[in-house]
């Protein structure tokens, strides 16, 4: 099927690239408007919170046809339409970070480590709104085949995939978001060397996220709480990497080379660790219930508990990890023996301190503007509260970290 560019109307490339507005060439690339040079002086590093408004941005409908092609057929727009539903967006925000750190280098500052010739010529970051969209492909389908392996029946508030279309379908465009993605790196007009590093660093990615659920799955067979320590491995395995890769292809679209890699996976993998911290401190402060430990489902709010308890509560929490927990009132009494067993601070502690390591994990990088705006997207990421977040201030009281 060849795809066609849409050449008229609202959503035309001729309307959305030279008209300004959200879905603008000015917005989209990141050569004017908010995101520019001449809205975020690059001495000052770049306007995060513009560039996150920017990234959001490219996920609108309009702005996903000008990057992506028209959906032409029902499994494209059914893919599309969920590409385009919620989600905060941080991987193609990283990704468009670690670009922005490279287009303005401070006097005195080393030159930028030089990788693969990016382009043959033109304008690199059309390329980075595909990768960057790409990278949100990748996540998307990976969250479709999680709810299904999960047996979860909300996403976003509402019917997850899988149970407004169906497994089958919802199966297929998770799959075809996948061959989407791969699709997008392939069309940016990198030059070979560092279109090779896209498809590398996206397949690295997709392995270790398939071998962290593959580690998950086995301990929903296994029915039994997890040691602390295995439950960091898995976040380690399958959260951490797709802020690694969003990394990696925004410094590979800068025209930086693989000598930045160690660096950026040490600080991806605390950062995504921090991040599935948080969200566990969220689920469970919310009102989590036996139920929701049914099949080993992992949580480090309930391992910590579970290292820790003694006598009945270790016995309880053992029937709740095995999913055995039917009686009434067994939800409050969970909350109240993780409450008891001060879990709930022990993690916050644990979150606070792989933020640290993330930002520790930048010090060797070569480029200042890259550890200042990788250090201000911690702070980003993790500054105020999420409605999650608010909804835990509710059942346990937070101290603000």
């Amino acid at each position: 099927m060849t795809r066609r560019n849409p050449t008229r109307g609202p959503c035309s490339r001729e309307n959305l690239t030279l008209q300004g507005g959200p879905c603008s060439r000015e917005n989209l690339t990141l050569q004017g408007g908010p995101c520019s040079e001449r809205g975020s002086p690059l001495r000052g590093g770049p306007d995060l919170d513009a560039l996150y408004e920017a990234v959001v941005s490219w996920f609108a409908p309009e702005a996903l046809e000008v990057a992506a092609g028209p959906a032409e057929t029902e499994t494209e727009r059914i893919a599309r339409a969920w590409l385009a539903k919620g989600g905060k967006r941080w991987r193609p925000f990283l990704a468009a970070c670690a670009f922005r750190s490279f287009q303005g280098r401070r006097e005195g500052e080393d030159p930028v480590p030089k990788g693969p010739s990016v382009r043959q010529g033109g304008e690199t970051p059309e390329d980075l709104r595909k990768a960057a969209v790409a990278v949100e492909c990748f996540h998307k389908a990976s969250l479709i085949h999680d709810d299904i392996e999960d047996g979860d029946g909300e996403r976003y508030g509402a019917k997850a995939l899988h149970v407004q279309y169906g497994v089958p379908i919802a199966l297929n465009a998770g799959d075809f978001l996948l061959g989407e993605g791969y699709r997008l790196l392939g069309e940016t007009g990198a030059a070979d060397g560092a279109k090779a590093q896209l498809v590398r660093a996206a397949a690295w990615g997709h392995r270790s996220l398939c071998i962290g659920q593959g580690e998950e799955l086995m301990v929903k067979r296994e029915r039994r709480p997890l040691a602390t320590a295995r439950v960091i491995e898995i976040f380690r395995m399958k959260t951490a990497p797709a802020f690694e890769v969003a990394l990696r292809m925004g410094t590979t679209l800068a025209g930086a080379g693989e000598d930045l890699w160690p660096a950026l996976a040490r600080y991806g993998e605390a950062l995504g660790i921090a991040y599935q911290i948080r969200d566990d401190l969220a689920d469970w402060s919310a009102g989590a219930t036996p139920g929701d430990l049914e099949g080993g489902r992992l949580s480090i709010v309930f391992s910590l508990g579970y290292e820790r308890a003694a006598g009945e509560a270790k016995r309880f929490l053992e029937a709740a990890g095995c999913g055995s927990l039917a009686a009434e009132g067994s939800a409050g009494r969970l909350a109240r023996v993780l409450a008891d067993l001060g879990v709930e601070e022990s993690a916050r502690r644990m979150l606070e301190r792989y933020r640290r390591e993330a930002v520790a994990a930048l010090e060797p990088l070569p480029s200042e503007n890259l550890r200042n705006v990788l250090e201000r997207v911690v702070g980003k990421m993790f500054a105020g509260r999420s409605s999650r977040d608010r909804k835990v201030a509710v059942a346990f009281p937070i101290a603000d970290g």
